[in-house]
């Protein structure tokens, strides 16, 4: 990082735009919240349902994984260098936070291979039972960064470096998925905000995606959710 990087410009007035993180938190909740129950749903022995929920499952994961990976390089590092000892704390409750919820993950991916082969009940079981252990884990750390951290954020960082960490999250999902994942974005997500999320994208997906994306989630949520409105 420069120093024209690590020292910006910025107005007192400044105050970014974070709405957009909080349509993210508001797919993760809402998926998250869903996950044990669609664990639980899926009878002891049916293991085509199992792989169904496993690789979605598969799929929030890595999105959560991305996701912190991009605050952890990009987020924390700039705000603990712009407001040094004034942020030192918070991100460390932050870091904390993002250690315990993948510490739960990764119990979660020692149990879920075992569960999607067999569609085993006891593993059912477990896995549900650490899927709503992550989920309030999630929770807990989605409000706190909401409510102490945003507000930081959107008095310390550019437009360029916010716009980034953004770009940094759609870079990480693969092309093939990006109208389903941001589905899930529209799905819950405050249409004024999804609509400056995509005033930064290239003209085509700005054309195509707030016809293309809830069809394709509409598509998947029902054959994960059984309802096109999970």
């Amino acid at each position: 990082m420069n120093a024209q990087t690590q020292n910006p410009i910025l107005d007192d007035t400044h105050v970014l735009d974070t709405r957009d993180m909080v349509v993210v938190h508001n797919a993760f909740r809402g998926e998250f919240g869903l996950a044990a129950a669609l664990v639980r749903g899926v009878a002891a022995g049916d293991e085509t349902r199992a792989g169904v929920v496993a690789t979605h499952l598969d799929l929030l994961l890595s999105l959560l994984h991305h996701h912190h990976e991009g605050e952890d390089r990009l987020l924390w590092p700039t705000l603990l260098e712009r407001a040094p000892g004034e942020v030192d704390e918070l991100v460390a409750t932050m870091e904390a936070q993002h250690h315990g919820i993948h510490h739960i993950i990764d119990a979660v991916e020692v149990v879920m291979p075992f569960w999607q082969a067999t569609a085993d009940a006891a593993a059912r079981g477990e896995l549900a039972t650490l899927l709503d252990e992550l989920q309030r884990a999630l929770v807990e750390h989605l409000e706190a960064e909401e409510h102490d951290l945003l507000p930081l954020a959107a008095q310390k960082l550019t437009d360029e470096e916010w716009h980034r960490l953004g770009e940094e999250g759609v870079g990480g999902v693969p092309k093939k998925l990006l109208p389903l994942v941001f589905g899930m974005l529209m799905y819950r997500g405050d249409p004024e905000v999804i609509a400056g999320m995509l005033s930064h994208a290239p003209l085509l997906p700005r054309l195509v995606m707030p016809f293309a994306a809830p069809r394709s989630y509409a598509r998947y949520a029902k054959r994960i959710h059984g309802t096109a409105t999970p």
